[in-house]
Order: structure tokens, then sequence, then C-alpha cells
């Protein structure tokens, strides 16, 4: 095998590579900029698409797994990046690698809302309500049509993701920093409720489908419960010892995710993903929390 890991200097990125190095598979590492983790320096929006065919045909990957993208920015922004990073992927993928099996990191703010509180499988409608989840919703539509005509694209619907090196762009990780620095906990409700999944299952679970002939063209990542968000907020305090006291409000720092505040319950049904890769979650959502907490204050 031979895997190229598109976007491995992001937080999925490195945890993608990292369990490939584990497992002894051939991998590129391929980032925005060349750095410590970084085999390639590209662009996949911005760098000439010959670079990206070039390094394709030189490489002859068997597998791509493609966790670029932006989960911040303005709507075109984000429509930006995360739609022309596939488009500019799948054109590459036709002319120099046809045969090679594609992930491609897709996510579950594409569903919006559900209708009742039942987990979601990957038949449900998909209502986006914010920028991120329709940019999301369109790489994705993109990467099934090149499916449709002929590339192994398989699209994981991500849901919440926790766990080392959670950014700050994320819930978990801007409330690891504020409880790291004494900022006030300032989160949009503690009332939601989100199925959350510990990045390295993820990571294995986007490995386990470069290896599946007949993975299916949508599948569910996530663990299959749906956690009271100020719940799961008063364990992290508890792993903190730092007696910090959430305060809901606007967070000026995550407010092009405000709209997730309208999606007030998801979970997500993983049976698909549990027949298909031969894969479950292992990490529970408390060991998560620990080793988030653990890794940022290492750093």
């Amino acid at each position: 095998m031979r895997v190229v890991v598109l976007g491995t200097s992001g937080f999925m990125g490195q945890h993608c590579a990292q369990i490939l190095a584990d497992r002894g598979i051939n991998h590129l590492r391929v980032g925005r900029t060349p750095g410590t983790n970084v085999d390639v320096g590209l662009d996949l929006v911005r760098s000439p698409q010959a670079e990206l065919v070039d390094l394709l045909r030189s490489y002859e990957p068997t597998s791509v797994i493609n966790c670029a993208g932006a989960v911040r920015g303005t709507a075109g922004e984000m429509m930006r990046t995360n739609v022309a990073s596939v488009h500019s992927l799948v054109s590459a993928a036709f002319s120099a690698a046809p045969t090679a099996r594609i992930v491609q990191l897709g996510s579950s703010a594409e569903y919006g809302a559900p209708d009742g509180q039942h987990p979601i499988d990957e038949s449900a409608e998909e209502r986006p309500s914010s920028p991120y989840g329709y940019s999301k919703l369109a790489a994705t539509q993109i990467a099934l049509h090149a499916r449709s005509q002929g590339l192994a694209i398989t699209v994981l619907r991500i849901f919440n993701v926790s766990g080392p090196l959670s950014p700050t762009s994320t819930m978990l990780g801007g409330a690891v920093a504020r409880l790291r620095s004494g900022e006030p906990l300032i989160v949009d409700s503690l009332d939601g409720w989100r199925d959350y999944v510990d990045v390295r299952d993820v990571a294995a679970a986007a490995v386990a489908t470069t290896y599946t002939e007949e993975a299916p063209p949508l599948l569910n990542i996530g663990s299959g419960r749906a956690v009271r968000t100020g719940d799961w907020l008063k364990r992290l305090i508890e792993i903190s010892e730092t007696r910090a006291e959430p305060v809901v409000g606007a967070d000026p720092q995550r407010a092009h995710k405000s709209s997730a505040a309208e999606v007030s319950w998801q979970c997500a049904d993983i049976s698909l993903a549990r027949r298909s890769l031969n894969w479950s979650p292992q990490i529970t959502l408390d060991q998560s929390l620990r080793d988030t907490w653990l890794a940022a204050t290492d750093r």
C-alpha cells in the first residue's frame, strides 16, 4: 500500500498519518506548506493543478485520504476552500491515479437538524444550517459524482470530533484553551446534544476505508451516542481541576459557527460503518476528554 494524506498538517491529517506510521504503511504527508510533519508542500486550492497531477503520477498511490479543508472563515472562503480542494483532487485523480481509493472527510454539519431525536443514517435528507455545512455538502456532491464516473471514492461523514490536538475552532478545543488560560468559559449553550467521536477512532476509520474494496459511497463516523454539552463540559472541568463556571453567550471567537446552535440534537447511526469497515469506536468520551486535556497541558 502507498497512501497519500492530504492536509497532514491539520488536526485530522496528523492523526491519519500517525496511524499509517504506527502500522508500517508507506505514506506521503502533503500539507499546505513544508514543515516537520509534511513531506511535500502543496496547496490544493492555490497550487497549479499540474503539481498535484505530477505528485500522484510519481508516487502512484493505492489510496488517498483527503483531510484538507477549512472550518472557519467567511462563507465564501469556506466554500472556495472546501469545494475547490475536492474538485482539484478528483480532477487530478482521473488523470494520474484513476485506480486509487479516495477517502474524503465530510461532516455531520451536512445533515443539519434531524426530524426528532433519533440516530441519523446515511439516507437522511441533508439540510445544512451553516455555511460550513453547505460547503461540505457541495464537496460531498462533487466526490459522489466522481464516484459515479468511475473513481473509487467514499465520503466519511464525521460527527463531532474530540481528542488530542483539538483545535480552538471546535467547542472542546476552545474550552480547553480557555480553561488553561483562565479566560471566561463561554459556550453557545449547555443544552445541545451531540455525538462525539475521538479523532484517533476517526483516523482508524479513514485508514480502514483505504483497504476496503467494497466501501459504500457514504458512511457515518461517530460514537452512536448523543451527549449533552453541559455534561461533558462538567466532566472536562473536573478533569482540569480548575473549578471554572461556564458562561452561556455568544463567543466572538466562534461567531462563524453560531448557526450550529440551531441544531439542538444530533447522533449518528454507525451501523453501516460497523458492517462495511469492521470498525467501531474504541475510545470513550471520558478518555478522550482526559487525553485532550493532558496533551494540551504537555504542550
